[in-house]
């Protein structure tokens, strides 16, 4: 599979043609670094500062346009009932412009033909091949610091983990790679899709053997790193996996650990989540940092790779009207709930100074942009320096909330405790009913159905909204997309299939038929 990422058996050069280490500097991103020469596996890992390298290669993949920019949103709004639709534009440009028809349910099997899926595919698996390269080297380093051979190797598994949790969550099971991949060896094209549970037990695995060598946020910090995984982060994503393998009294415990670490609070003001200013605030347990440079070397390793967000949309009012909210989205606000205007702002919000535009039934984008920015406001218009917070500490009040209501049968305590941590949540919004003792009156499916609910409204417009509908099973996706009009029971009838994405038919052709299509497809 991974042939067609390296064709040439050069391919741990180009792997590790990776970025130099330089002082650090109060103004550059730790992840800022410069390429330098070539390498063998051999002849790489023999320093300390060789092997970091190795590492920040492994962060690369996590802010590729393919994997956590562009894809990211335009599946995980796009495609659910948060976003009416995950491109706007049609112009033609490779490999994207047929997107459309996949976020908007006309013809989803098209994934398997799809230039950018197929790259999305290749992204992650390209994240995880540099992983694998950079454990094998590290572990098997005679030169690498006992102490600092801990941390990377801890660093490298929870991202490894990450892009295995994408691609269990896109696919289902998905072929499993834990060892560098020779692309000279057909037995390593040719690995069949493992089961989505055996995905999950390595990502499992992978995070339980990182978390006791991973810093504490506050080490990131002091070290001038803000944005390498940390505890924190690779706890979130522990519990992120136990939720969606619905194993609930494990992700309520693995949330409770963030918690008592008491590293992190909801941020009084919402916003300041979204700020760069205030970025890596006191809620933000880890984000994908961005930095404004405009070296362009091709797409590899260097500056470039470790470029800003793209965003869907530049300014308040105007760009391309990628993944802008839905109104069905907007409607789900109370009045009050002050997310909204955050979330789903019209034209008679104002962020940052800036009026917004839009309507409740077409709201625009307030997450993820820049307002008042236009596209000359930068050197490059597809390189804005935003972060993407990609776990924040309001997710995982709500994953112990929803995993402690999801048990066959809820405690009293337990019920307690999930309504104090939703109007935890709550309270932050703005919003002060139902109260305590509505809640409490409730029965426990309809709480449930609450916290649910209030997971849209929190994490609105950052992407995880179509790993929520599926996850929560096919009814749920169904009805979200019948609500919005992605199906119908005529031009678009639903089918079971749409759970998950076909595999790209180049990496099935690839695999010799090793590789099996998803059902359905």
């Amino acid at each position: 599979m991974m042939m067609k990422i390296y064709k040439k058996v050069v391919f741990i050069i180009l792997s590790f043609a990776i970025i130099i280490t330089i002082l650090w500097g109060c103004k550059k991103s730790f992840l800022d670094r410069k390429p330098i020469g070539q390498y063998t596996i051999e002849t790489y890992f023999t320093s300390d500062t060789n092997a970091f390298s190795a590492v920040v290669g492994v962060y690369d993949a996590s802010g590729w346009d393919r994997t956590f920019d562009r894809m990211f949103w335009t599946l995980g709004d796009g495609a659910s009932d948060d976003s009416n639709f995950g491109m706007n534009r049609d112009d033609g440009s490779a490999p994207y412009v047929d997107i459309n028809p996949i976020t908007d349910y006309t013809n989803v099997a098209e994934a398997k033909l799809s230039s950018a899926f197929e790259t999305m595919y290749k992204g992650f698996y390209e994240g995880i091949d540099r992983a694998n390269v950079a454990i094998n080297g590290i572990e098997n380093s005679t030169a690498v610091s006992s102490e600092k051979k801990k941390r990377f190797l801890a660093e490298v598994k929870t991202l490894r983990a990450i892009y295995y949790f994408m691609l269990v969550n896109y696919y289902g099971g998905v072929p499993l790679f834990t060892k560098p991949i020779n692309p000279g060896n057909s037995d390593d094209v040719t690995i069949p899709r493992a089961t989505a549970e055996e995905v999950y037990d390595q990502i499992e695995k992978d995070l339980t053997e990182a978390i006791p060598d991973l810093p504490s946020k506050q080490t990131t910090v002091d070290e001038g790193m803000v944005g390498r995984v940390t505890k924190g982060a690779a706890g979130t994503l522990l519990a992120k996996t136990y939720l969606f393998e619905k194993k609930y009294a494990e992700a309520a415990s693995a949330a409770q650990t963030v918690i008592n670490s008491g590293e992190y609070d909801l941020n009084p003001d919402y916003y300041a989540n979204f700020i760069q200013s205030t970025s890596n605030g006191i809620e933000s347990v880890w984000e994908i940092q961005r930095v404004e440079n405009f070296t362009d070397n091709g797409g590899g390793w260097g500056p470039d790779s470790f470029d800003g967000t793209l965003t869907p949309i530049r300014v308040g009012c105007g760009g391309w009207g990628q993944n802008a909210p839905s109104g069905d989205l907007y409607n789900q606000f109370v009045a009050g709930d002050i997310r909204r205007k955050y979330t789903a702002p019209t034209s008679s919000d104002i962020l940052q100074g800036v009026q917004m535009c839009g309507t409740p039934g077409a709201p625009s984008m307030g997450k993820h942009v820049t307002p008042g920015k236009m596209q000359d406001a930068y050197k490059r218009y597809d390189i804005i320096p935003l972060n993407w917070p990609l776990f924040r500490y309001s997710d995982v009040l709500l994953m112990r909330s929803e995993a402690l209501m999801s048990s066959a049968s809820p405690s009293a305590a337990d019920k307690s405790e999930a309504i104090d941590l939703l109007l935890k949540i709550r309270k932050r919004a703005g919003l002060t009913s139902p109260t305590e003792s509505d809640f409490a009156a409730y029965s426990d499916l309809n709480l449930l159905r609450s916290i649910r609910n209030e997971r849209r409204l929190e994490l609105g417009m950052e992407a995880w909204r179509l790993f929520d509908l599926r996850r929560w099973g096919a009814d749920s996706l169904k009805t979200a997309l019948i609500r919005t009009g992605k199906i119908n029971t005529t031009t678009r009838p639903w089918k079971d299939a749409y759970m998950l994405y076909p595999i790209p038919q180049s990496e099935i052709d690839l695999s010799k038929g090793s590789v099996t299509q998803t059902p359905g497809y």
